[in-house]
């Protein structure tokens, strides 16, 4: 139902005396106009009812508003209801991108209700990655070779919001798995959009600095890893998949190659004041061909597979290349088909199924083999990551991204999302 501006109309009655009555009316309620008094008390009660009409103008325009938000049966409104699971939690938010829909939706842990993020122009939302002490988000679009990137805050209801306009982080690459470090600092495999007559298809490991991002410097990422520096004649990489960063080392995979190349690898960052002979290349595990996703711990590293999700120590120093070693969870069926995994910050891992169109979780747990459990439906979902919480962003109504476009959105979503799973379950 759109909403009405309040009928408003002056007339004049009969007049009584030595006075005429003027009413002013407002959503169809007459209110008295002061009479036409000359005199200096006149005036007065003139400004004073003009004060009034303006105030009852205004509550009539809210509670016509408020009667256009959904209600639930409580006659609580429906989008602006957390369960008081999700606030015992602490409000993690986890963000899944949905690129055949061209949005980034997510929901408020343990709830499983999406609600989507106005993300502006995007053609094709992939990867994703979250700055928790900057309460950034980052989106990887690839088909545009722009990594876009977003403020994220939360109003006094605890729901997530874009904040402000869309920005460019890194423009001119085709970029495909992200990841930020401690320092706010991203990362990503790709490589830059090829010119006229050219090919070039070989992925590396790049950085755009804090700074870089602050200052709007989009076009300048360092270029940390490739095939050139990290061995020969097997480099460590090779066909790269999922990105993982800590305080000290960088850790990818391969997406092919794992046996010979290194399924997961690490690297020593190249920004924190070591020396290139300081700097080391190695490999945690060769006992997979393919890797897709990667997340880390405080103390482990996590990735998954055709053959499973996999987990082993950070700081592991021999190679494994036994394939049932860190076998945490097998595959849960043959049309498996993993993507994206993110750590909660305590004891769960959260994953990516494309081909079941849903997320599972899992104890995030490397001494004991562990049963998938599903957390929601999500069709098409990608990638997938976890925000701890929104800090220190305070919202101004005139600031956010909101109204027709993030009904749009969310009606979208929803729709489609239900959809697909009728359609699955028919």
């Amino acid at each position: 139902m759109p909403l009405h501006q309040p009928r408003l109309a002056c007339y004049d009655h009969e007049s009584t005396e030595s006075f005429p009555a003027t009413w002013l009316v407002i959503g169809g309620v007459p209110f008295p106009l002061p009479p036409r008094d000359r005199s200096d008390s006149g005036r007065v009660r003139r400004i004073l009812h003009m004060a009034v009409s303006k105030l009852l103008l205004l509550l009539t325009l809210c509670c016509r508003s408020l009667c256009l938000v959904p209600k639930a049966k409580d006659g609580s409104s429906k989008i602006d209801t957390v369960s008081p699971d999700a606030l015992k939690a602490g409000r993690k938010y986890l963000i899944s991108s949905f690129p055949a829909l061209k949005q980034v939706g997510y929901t408020i842990l343990p709830d499983t209700v999406w609600r989507p993020l106005v993300l502006g122009e995007v053609q094709s939302p992939t990867s994703i990655a979250v700055d928790p002490l900057s309460s950034r988000l980052y989106v990887a679009d690839p088909p545009r070779g722009v990594i876009w990137w977003y403020q994220l805050g939360t109003g006094s209801n605890g729901l997530l919001q874009t904040v402000g306009r869309q920005r460019a982080a890194v423009e001119g690459f085709s970029a495909h798995w992200l990841a930020v470090n401690g320092a706010g600092d991203l990362y990503f495999s790709g490589h830059p959009l090829p010119k006229a007559g050219e090919n070039s298809t070989v992925d590396s490991v790049w950085r755009l600095d804090n700074e870089q991002v602050v200052t709007g410097d989009s076009f300048n990422p360092a270029e940390v890893y490739t095939t050139q520096n990290t061995g020969q004649p097997d480099s460590k990489v090779f066909q790269l998949s999922g990105l993982a960063v800590d305080s000290f080392f960088i850790f990818w995979g391969n997406q092919a190659g794992g046996k010979e190349h290194g399924a997961v690898n690490k690297g020593t960052r190249a920004n924190i004041g070591m020396s290139s002979q300081d700097m080391f290349v190695s490999t945690l595990t060769d006992s997979v061909d393919e890797v897709r996703g990667i997340t880390t711990s405080g103390t482990e590293v996590f990735w998954l597979s055709p053959e499973g999700v996999y987990g082993q120590s950070k700081t592991t120093t021999s190679k494994v290349s036994d394939p049932s070693a860190g076998l945490i969870s097998p595959a849960i069926s043959l049309q498996w088909n993993p993507m994206s995994i993110a750590w909660d910050g305590a004891t769960q891992l959260y994953l990516t199924d494309a081909s079941a169109g849903a997320i599972y979780t899992v104890p995030s747990l490397i001494s004991t083999t562990q049963n998938l459990t599903k957390f929601a439906d999500a069709p098409d979902c990608h990638g997938l990551a976890i925000l701890l919480s929104a800090r220190g962003l305070p919202l101004n109504c005139s600031r956010l991204q909101v109204g027709k476009s993030s009904s749009h959105s969310h009606r979208l979503l929803r729709r489609t999302m239900y959809q697909t799973v009728m359609r699955d379950n028919d």
